[in-house]
């Protein structure tokens, strides 16, 4: 498991790094821009996953995320959790493009919807656009599309604006970085590892057995949990843990663990929950998850465990509620989702599998 690990990339030493910290005497618009003309280095979470902004004017940013095979998750489609992972950094770069100089916001809340899926080679365009500012808060919706136009995701988030800090005037020259050509691809480009649950599995093992068997080891563990680190450690009936290392590869443009990756960490203890529930040949399809965040992450090394539990078990919906603390106790965000569940959750995983061709080993 360690060289499979290894190869996945995220115990290498990070790739990218956080910003220098004089772009703080710029605009929150004009630090973006440093990031999409490529005068300020691409963080390591971009580097691990390929997501990057490509777009930013005042009230509107645009990220992109390549759907590659290490975005899978157990069922062998695109794990739902991506969608929550992408949808974070427009939510609060749109914020930042209204701020001035020296002023700086972090996600408080963030909202989304699961639309739809997409297939390997794809994708993903995460829009975020400014709904309102007013004081310490700003709101902020975000569209997750394909390529094809198709709208698969929809988000909207709470920013907490603090007061500005006050910055020397002084004029702010960024040069594009040249950083040195590595000797393999980022993780996200490299052959995928992993596999997914057979559907032969699926259909006569319960929720639980399937959780224990890739606890034991004898389902081999999905690429996005192997990309990320992310790692099952628990599965009891309606209860399920989940962790993530903080390692290097989690820092997004400014240095914290990147929001989007306590979302995928969460959304993955909540869906766990939710199967450990199912009986055999259950479907299941997740359909929304809030999420609060309460403090920020730095990438210490640390684990973040996500303790997913069922709240409500009922014949076409489930209701799962996550905590997710660290390694001291202190909760970091909690989180609740919506789970379809049955005929019409099996309808709609058919129809979205049909489309998407992944593959995993």
């Amino acid at each position: 498991m360690t060289d499979v690990l290894g190869r996945a990339g995220w115990q290498e030493q990070p790739r990218g790094s956080s910003a220098d910290p004089s772009l703080l005497r710029v605009s929150g618009i004009e630090q973006l821009r440093s990031f999409v003309d490529g005068r300020s280095p691409s963080p390591p979470v971009a580097r691990l996953t390929g997501r990057r902004i490509v777009h930013a004017e005042p009230g509107c940013v645009r990220y992109s995320l390549p759907v590659s095979d290490w975005l899978v998750g157990p069922k062998g489609t695109l794990h739902p959790g991506v969608l929550a992972f992408l949808a974070d950094a427009p939510l609060l770069a749109a914020v930042q493009t209204t701020l001035p100089p020296g002023t700086i916001c972090t996600t408080a809340e963030v909202s989304t919807t699961f639309l739809g899926t997409a297939s390997r080679g794809d994708e993903l365009v995460g829009e975020g656009r400014v709904i309102h500012i007013e004081g310490a808060t700003g709101l902020a919706e975000a569209s997750i599309t394909r390529r094809d136009g198709r709208l698969i995701g929809h988000a909207t988030s709470r920013v907490f604006i603090f007061p500005p800090i006050p910055q020397e005037e002084a004029e702010l020259e960024l040069v594009a970085v040249e950083e040195p050509e590595p000797e393999t691809p980022d993780p996200y480009l490299r052959p995928v590892e992993g596999g997914a649950i057979a559907p032969g599995a699926l259909s006569t093992l319960t929720g639980l057995e399937l959780l224990r068997r890739q606890l034991a080891g004898e389902i081999a563990r999905p690429p996005i949990d192997l990309l990320t680190g992310i790692r099952l450690v628990e599965a009891d009936e309606g209860r399920v843990v989940f962790a993530l290392p903080t390692h290097g590869w989690c820092a997004n443009e400014f240095g914290t663990v990147f929001g989007g990756l306590v979302a995928l960490l969460a959304g993955s203890a909540g869906s766990a929950a939710v199967q450990s529930v199912a009986a055999a040949g259950t479907s299941f399809k997740a359909l929304d998850m809030k999420l609060n965040i309460i403090r920020p992450v730095m990438p210490d090394g640390s684990n973040l465990v996500a303790t997913g539990t069922v709240l409500h078990h009922g014949r076409q919906l489930a209701i799962s509620s996550t905590e997710v603390v660290n390694d001291r106790g202190k909760r970091v965000a909690v989180a609740t989702g919506t789970t379809m569940l049955g005929a019409a959750a099996g309808a709609d995983v058919e129809q979205e599998a049909a489309g998407v061709a992944y593959q995993s080993s």
